[in-house]
């Protein structure tokens, strides 16, 4: 498995958690780990686009 399917993977599975989060209306904390996944998600892109370099 790729690591950018790896690192994908793990940034859905946190803004999963943020989606539950602010559904238990922990909002405070749900809004970061949104923003936290979404980050992940970026991230993601940059590192599959150094994957396709190689």
């Amino acid at each position: 498995m790729r690591k950018s399917t790896i690192i994908l993977i793990i940034g859905l599975i946190i803004m999963a958690v943020g989606a539950a989060l602010s559904v238990a209306d922990m909002q405070p904390y749900a809004d970061y780990v949104l923003i936290a996944g979404a980050v992940v998600v970026i991230i993601r892109g940059f590192v599959r686009n150094h994957e396709k370099d190689e």
